[in-house]
């Protein structure tokens, strides 16, 4: 393992910091302060070239004015119903950042902070202490976000968190994936072991009911190519993949989901305990600047695995509380093949 600390850039007067782990395969992984943000996994195709795979920009300005591409977001991912929740009876009104909606942790979530970075051994760690009247949530937290890459060529993020008062937490990595040497994903394939997905209001919070998805543009628990399930979520829902699935129960090393370029030869397979993944194929990228070029129309596609969102406003949904005193971790695999 090779490991490298360099300056990336500078947001608002403070030095963000790029850290950068490359193993035996030269498969690599970079990271910076800012937002916790995943800035490359790097892959060789099939003419032994490394690409990163990662929607990744080319600052921090950039990563601000759009955000959550690649960032770590928490302390909820999704959505929580009019910033609203309850804990043990006590009603709690969190920051909106989104209409009514607190969406991705709020205003001031994780993917805004500027974390203290470090390596420990080939890992790289950031980590940060958030206040309460800084983001909103109940009780002071200190997180903790590590990123390790195997020789097996198998990066995980694991998000540890303790709080002061009960709280709640549920992370994820907003990564968005381009596995071809493309512009687009068109000609890449998906597959996820789920057979609901959740029904969904017009400000994308849950309704609460899980639909099944069966004969419906949903179902991807075949591998199905992602220009054609697109087009049929067009012709039949009326837009692009905006879509929570609800995985199936699984062994903790079974994927829950993988995606494929048959002309490049990568693959990445997603291993994660959570109990759902989001799927997002953004198709208004006009004006965002990556470092694969200007912004087009399906880019890159994001999977995001993390419990179900707005957990404690409907029944059986489950629980993202983190009690006071309490370390809690999840983690979040991507093993690559090329």
């Amino acid at each position: 393992m090779q490991i490298k600390k360099e300056l990336f850039d500078t947001y608002k007067g403070q030095d963000i910091q790029k850290f950068t782990v490359t193993n035996d395969h030269d498969v690599s992984i970079s990271a910076i302060t800012l937002g916790a943000t995943w800035k490359a996994f790097n892959i060789p195709g099939k003419d032994g070239k490394p690409e990163n795979v990662m929607l990744s920009m080319p600052s921090s300005d950039e990563y601000m004015k759009n955000q959550y591409f690649c960032q770590a977001i928490g302390r909820t991912a999704g959505r929580i119903t009019k910033g609203t929740f309850s804990i043990n009876g006590q009603e709690y009104h969190v920051d909106a950042n989104e209409g009514t909606t607190t969406l991705h942790g709020g205003p001031h979530g994780f993917n805004t902070q500027i974390w203290n970075g470090a390596f420990d051994g080939d890992s790289i760690v950031f980590e940060k202490h958030i206040d309460s009247s800084e983001d909103s949530f109940p009780g002071n937290i200190d997180v903790k976000i590590t990123y390790t890459l195997s020789d097996d060529n198998e990066v995980t993020i694991s998000y540890t968190a303790k709080s002061d008062a009960d709280t709640l937490f549920n992370p994820t990595q907003h990564a968005y994936f381009n596995l071809s040497d493309g512009q687009n994903v068109y000609g890449q394939s998906l597959q996820i072991n789920a057979d609901k997905y959740l029904e969904l209001n017009k400000d994308k919070t849950p309704t609460g009911k899980m639909v099944a998805v069966d004969d419906t543009p949903y179902d991807f628990r075949d591998p199905q190519n992602i220009k054609l399930g697109i087009d049929d979520m067009k012709a039949e829902v009326g837009h692009t993949y905006d879509e929570v699935y609800v995985i199936n129960d699984h062994n903790d090393d079974d994927p829950i989901a993988t995606l494929t370029d048959p002309e490049s030869g990568r693959s990445v397979a997603i291993k994660s305990n959570r109990n759902v993944l989001v799927v997002f194929t953004p198709d208004d990228l006009d004006g965002v600047k990556f470092d694969r070029g200007a912004g087009v129309p399906h880019m890159g596609i994001a999977l995001e695995a993390q419990n179900l969102p707005d957990t404690p406003n409907h029944e059986g949904f489950g629980s993202v509380l983190l009690p006071k005193g309490e370390e809690k971790t999840y983690s979040i695999s991507y093993k690559a093949t090329f």
